[in-house]
């Protein structure tokens, strides 16, 4: 993977947890995450997401709730977790995440 591209996956997840961030109760549904991100111009498909959700869950900044959606499948739910925040914040860092400082 170039440089380029590299550095535009990790600000984009870094977007993602601040976008989740942004909420109170730091829980958004996928589908609203990926409006928010791609209307802030950072481009990101649904399996990006989910990628990149499924990233941040395993590096325990975020928590997410797999709920079902008739006729099939699933709507994935996410919770900023503490050390999310932290990530966000640029108080800790997680590789494959920007360390952006918020403006």
């Amino acid at each position: 993977m170039d440089a380029v591209r590299k550095a535009l996956i990790e600000y984009r997840r870094w977007v993602i947890l601040d976008t989740i961030a942004q909420i109170s109760t730091r829980t958004l549904n996928e589908q609203i995450v990926m409006r928010i991100v791609s209307g802030a111009g950072v481009p990101i498909g649904a399996e990006d997401l989910r990628n990149d959700l499924l990233l941040l869950e395993q590096a325990g900044c975020v928590t997410i709730e797999r709920m079902p959606r008739p006729p099939g499948g699933d709507l994935w739910v996410a919770t900023l977790t503490r050390e999310g925040l932290e990530v966000r914040d640029c108080a800790r860092t997680v590789h494959g995440v920007a360390s952006r400082r918020p403006l």
